[in-house]
């Protein structure tokens, strides 16, 4: 399969660690380094982090013990024809990649020299000749996916903006708040502000509490606070009310320009790329209230005792968060057959879905063919990882100014490792998928040296560390994770497609908290209903009973690592984890399933179908939707969870969609450059890349021009 690393997050060991540890495993293990490097990384954004020690479980789970260091994980694992699964063998730490192959069809092949990574490591895939990934079939373009295009997102204005609680009524507070959303340029507001700030003594207050506190009412206070602010010594305006729209996992932020919070004046265009005929626009609002509007702390006492959904919005004003105040999925029909630019709304006003406020829009769509892209249609930002294989970086794409991560990928070095018909199996995937919580591509274009991904831009972190930083999660956010996982998975099954290595370490959260399932380097492509195939493969902790006795495997390989990563959420260790690995899968194939005391009854129901040994009685194996039945998951709207309609328990903290503060500032720091390459590759080793390209419809061309871009 093909193994690429996107990227290395501060998050875990220190720089220095790494280092002092890379040199000792550099002296051991010299003369096999060349051998331990084989594999191309294929994780997306991947975020490079600590691991745990874990002893074994018993009966009874101890919750003190279930927390998680940062020394590693697990150690490179890769078969053993001797034994019945693999065993550990030596180790080389001055490589980040996690994963060997070892083809037993290559004689000549040192399988003794796997590498480690500072999380958990995949097993080694063995390739047979009668197993092999199936290379890219070319798909017919179908209308609710292929073409391309540009979407322009016209905002005017909004109105009639609430807040879901009263403000205080202190003049001196909302005056000054109010004068505050002066600018040099727009010096002509200060008339407004006195004739706002002059109606409050005229508004009717009430009168609220015990204390008889005199406030203003949600459906006015907002005539008198800022749409945005001028924070002291900033230049910058600072939003207090805004919303993002989001299309096929990009977001852009709409942020006013002046007004008030209840008539807010945007006046802001934002473009986006078109790659798939998504359905719709979907809108969030959010505000961002300073604590000091809030009333007294004991208003807020009284009221948080009966109301818990307002006591929520209280605690994250109070901590400097912002609120999510509404949404509106707008529905787009991207199904022209047309050349011309369409007009798909004009001055339209959307009232949100709880009708805490209206924004005014247009929406315009044009439609383009077979554009092929090159490297300088591209603003190079960021380096956010780097590996054997070349580099990946921020970019924003200069028509449409919207942020992405591109992959450059030098094509003599997956030449060399025999990676090309899996370099482009993973391309075929993620050109088909259609799923808002699998991370997408956007493009993919090619040169005569390298081949390049561009995907979404995913900057929220990895679930392993999040997990790894709070021990383990809450009921409600295991669920919320599992469930949104369970769509993913269930679009890959659809699709003919096993993923075959979930786990912490290959999910992301997007900037609002939603997952965002990434590396497909182990897919297996056209798998039909109860197809079986024998590869070994995958992460140890994770590996199926099946999988471990040979017996072949089907698409409910999936739904046993979907129940081991849910019981890890809850517990903070995968259910059968030892230290000593052929120990640990005898506690896979033979131990009981263990719970700690005070487990949820439904929860432990679900673990249990999810973990039967037999596949043929495991939940899932007659399809995704036995699960979606199941009564954990029974308050859950799946439609609406697919339509991301679920406000996400945590919120990654990043300041935006282009935050890249996560990312290793030993990446981050590098002068941003696609560097030159001076490898020849013939024209038959050039055609077996004619597949490549990707904007909106699978193109087979197989032309080669020199210093451009290719099909």
């Amino acid at each position: 399969m093909s193994y690429w690393k996107f990227s290395k997050f501060k998050f875990g060991k220190s720089k220095e660690e790494r280092q002092a540890k890379e040199a000792e495993k550099e002296k051991k293990d010299k003369d096999k380094k060349e051998e331990s490097e084989k594999g191309i990384d294929s994780k997306l954004f991947h975020f490079e982090h600590g691991s745990s020690d874990w002893g074994d479980q018993n009966l009874t789970v101890n919750s003190s013990d279930l927390s998680r260091s940062s020394i590693d994980r697990k150690e490179t694992i890769v078969p053993s024809p001797a034994s019945m699964a693999p065993v550990r063998l030596s180790h080389d730490a001055s490589s980040t990649a996690s994963t060997v192959r070892d083809e037993l069809t290559e004689e000549n092949e040192d399988v003794s020299s796997p590498r480690a990574s500072h999380s958990r490591e995949r097993v080694a895939d063995i390739s047979t000749t009668s197993e092999t990934t199936a290379a890219p079939v070319a798909t017919h373009a179908n209308n609710a996916t292929s073409t391309a295009g540009m979407m322009t997102i016209k905002v005017y204005n909004g109105e009639g903006f609430r807040l879901p609680f009263p403000i205080t009524s202190n003049e001196q507070i909302l005056s000054k708040l109010l004068s505050s959303g002066i600018t040099a340029e727009r010096t002509s507001l200060a008339l407004e502000v006195d004739s706002v700030a002059s109606q409050l003594s005229r508004i009717q207050l009430q009168k609220q509490g015990s204390s008889g506190e005199n406030l203003l009412p949600e459906d006015q206070c907002t005539n008198f606070v800022p749409a945005t602010i001028l924070l002291p010594g900033s230049d910058d305006l600072n939003p207090l009310l805004y919303f993002t729209i989001e299309f096929d996992n990009t977001v852009a932020t709409i942020e006013p320009e002046y007004g008030t919070m209840a008539q807010p004046v945007f006046n802001k265009i934002s473009t986006f790329d078109v790659t798939r005929r998504l359905p719709f626009l979907k809108i969030d609002v959010f505000v961002r209230i300073p604590s000091i509007l809030l009333p007294s702390k004991v208003w807020q006492q009284e009221v948080a005792a009966h109301n818990e959904g307002l006591k929520t919005i209280l605690d994250q004003i109070n901590s400097n968060q912002d609120i999510h105040l509404d949404s509106f999925h707008l529905p787009v029909n991207l199904k022209i057959d047309s050349a011309a630019n369409i007009r798909l709304f004009n001055h339209h006003w959307i009232t949100l879905d709880n009708g805490w406020g209206k924004i005014n829009l247009s929406v315009d769509y044009k439609p383009t063919r077979n554009k092929a892209l090159s490297i300088d249609d591209f603003d190079l930002l960021k380096v956010i990882g780097k590996g054997s294989f070349g580099k990946v970086m921020q970019v924003r794409k200069k028509d449409t100014q919207k942020i992405y991560a591109l992959k450059a990928i030098r094509k003599a070095y997956i030449v060399s490792k025999s990676e090309v018909t899996h370099t482009l199996a993973e391309r075929t995937v993620l050109a088909r998928v259609d799923c808002p919580f699998i991370v997408p591509l956007k493009f993919s274009f090619q040169s005569p040296e390298k081949l390049y991904l561009v995907l979404a831009f995913i900057n929220g972190g990895e679930l392993f560390y999040h997990l790894q930083k709070e021990g383990r999660f809450d009921l409600s956010r295991s669920r919320f994770y599992t469930a949104e996982l369970l769509c993913a998975l269930e679009t890959l099954h659809n699709l003919d497609v096993i993923y075959r290595d979930l786990k912490p370490e290959n999910i992301l959260l997007d900037y609002q908290g939603h997952i965002a399932l990434c590396d497909f380097g182990l897919c297996k492509l056209n798998m039909k209903d109860k197809d079986k195939t024998d590869t070994f493969c995958g992460t140890p902790e994770y590996l199926a009973p099946e999988l471990l006795l040979g017996q072949g495997y089907s698409k409910a390989v999936d739904w046993w690592t979907l129940g081991v990563l849910l019981y890890e959420m809850l517990t903070g260790l995968p259910p059968y984890y030892d230290e000593d690995v052929p120990k640990m899968y005898k506690k896979i194939l033979q131990e009981p399933l263990r719970f700690p005391d005070g487990f949820d009854r439904d929860a432990k129901d679900l673990l249990i179908g999810l973990l039967s040994r037999d596949p043929k009685r495991r939940l899932g194996y007659n399809g995704a939707e036995e699960i979606k039945r199941h009564p954990f998951f029974c308050q859950l709207s799946w439609k609406r969870l697919l339509m991301k309609g679920y406000i996400p328990p945590y919120k990654p903290p990043v300041t935006s969609a282009i935050d890249t503060s996560n990312f290793d500032q030993e990446f981050t720091r590098e002068k941003p450059i696609d560097s030159l390459v001076d490898e020849f590759l013939s024209e038959s080793v050039q055609k077996q890349f004619g597949g490549w390209t990707y904007v909106g419809s699978e193109q087979l061309g197989s032309s080669m021009i020199q210093g451009r871009s290719i099909r």
